[in-house]
């Protein structure tokens, strides 16, 4: 993506503790700055939604100015219907999200369009089948 867009990432570590605690830190100062937190949600799920927020947190507390959050699979979005005693996951993430500090949302193929009202912040749903499309025809 770096590449692609001519840009530079910004220095950050992401490390977990002894006793398995995520741990970040920002390297570059953030004030005033637009940032962009690409996390690909897949696999370690919770380990990768745990790093995201608080990275998304650390940045607010710099004074960034805006935290666009990338996240291409949206974790949890399957579980955005009420299941008899569950709840809908769906909308705590969202909430979580928001709450951490992030300022935008650019995801991709959400299950259910309407989780984008879950949250408090413009949410893009891009869809991929285009992109897949173009690549067919360009490449087959």
């Amino acid at each position: 993506v770096q590449s692609r867009l001519g840009v530079k990432p910004g220095g950050c570590a992401v490390y977990h503790k002894s006793n398995r605690e995520t741990m970040v830190e920002i390297g570059d100062s953030v004030r005033g700055k637009d940032l962009y937190l690409i996390q690909t949600g897949t696999k370690d799920v919770n380990n990768n939604i745990m790093e995201l927020l608080i990275m998304a947190y650390a940045c607010k507390t710099s004074s960034a100015k805006n935290i666009v959050g990338v996240i291409p699979y949206l974790p949890y979005s399957k579980q955005c219907k009420m299941r008899k005693r569950g709840c809908i996951v769906s909308k705590l993430l969202a909430k979580m999200l928001c709450t951490s500090g992030l300022t935008h949302i650019i995801t991709m193929d959400l299950h259910q369009k309407e989780i984008q009202g879950f949250f408090d912040v413009p949410v893009d749903n891009l869809r991929a089948s285009p992109f897949l499309l173009q690549y067919i025809q360009e490449s087959v």
